[in-house]
């Protein structure tokens, strides 16, 4: 009976000392791991963890970016300012073309208004000299024609193509060239019949309007204008007198009157 407590106490110690030299095996391994392939894997975490905040730092710019260049297209008024951020943002989606049809359209409306373009804020705009009517219309031109030569026939870019071709029929038609108008407005319905087919209809119906507004629209001079009649009066005017019987009707006492 005494051995049998020896007994267990030695398997109980062998057991321990398997487990000991086990646990140290295992510990010879892992150092040995990180000996030889360690570094590897640590220095993949490493790459791993810069590229993740590489790609987090270039969608903050991206979105910075972005967030200035519409910015600065909406600050913008002169057709020139237009210009400089289409040429500086040309790679942001949608800008440049937006930015170039703003500044046309600059120039088309001041030609429509009879106004110069003028950066002063609210004070009056001078009145359009002839040769600057020209000239906006020549710039005019110059914008929509890039904007319509950019087009590749994509669903993206169908509304800036159709917006440039209607600038340039509107052009033709402050020149007082009816034909070329019209051949724009057909160029633009045509443009715009695949993607959106009432916008080509409206187009066509501006298209058959054109000659309406051929013939120019002038304002008589003042010594054209009709010389105002001033009405005749009597020299003398006659009191109206009321018949007795009528007066309590006509002229009521105030109330509270004896």
């Amino acid at each position: 009976m005494a051995d049998k407590p020896s007994k267990q106490l030695d398997e109980r110690l062998k057991e321990v000392h398997a487990t000991d030299l086990a646990e140290s095996r295992i510990n010879e391994d892992f150092l040995e791991w990180l000996k030889t392939k360690g570094p590897q894997y640590l220095l993949l975490a490493l790459i791993g963890v810069c590229v993740y905040l590489g790609v987090v730092r270039w969608k903050q710019y991206k979105v910075t970016y972005y967030t200035n260049a519409w910015s600065e297209l909406l600050a913008c008024d002169l057709p020139g300012c237009f210009e400089d951020v289409a040429d500086l943002y040309a790679d942001v989606a949608g800008l440049p073309q937006q930015a170039l049809r703003s500044a046309a359209d600059r120039y088309l409306n001041s030609v429509q208004t009879g106004t110069a373009l003028s950066g002063e804020g609210n004070a009056a705009a001078p009145l359009l000299t002839d040769e600057q009517r020209t000239d906006y219309l020549d710039q005019a031109t110059r914008l929509y024609h890039a904007l319509a030569n950019a087009d590749d026939g994509s669903l993206g870019v169908t509304l800036y193509s159709v917006s440039a071709m209607q600038g340039l029929a509107v052009v033709a038609e402050c020149k007082g060239q009816i034909d070329e108008a019209i051949r724009w407005y057909d160029m633009a319905a045509g443009r715009a019949e695949t993607y959106y087919p009432q916008l080509a209809r409206r187009v066509r119906e501006r298209a058959a309007t054109s000659r309406d507004f051929a013939d120019p629209i002038t304002l008589p001079t003042q010594a054209e204008l009709p010389t105002p009649v001033t009405p005749a009066f009597p020299a003398t005017l006659t009191p109206t007198t009321i018949d007795e019987s009528l007066r309590d009707l006509l002229l009521p006492d105030e109330p509270g009157a004896s």
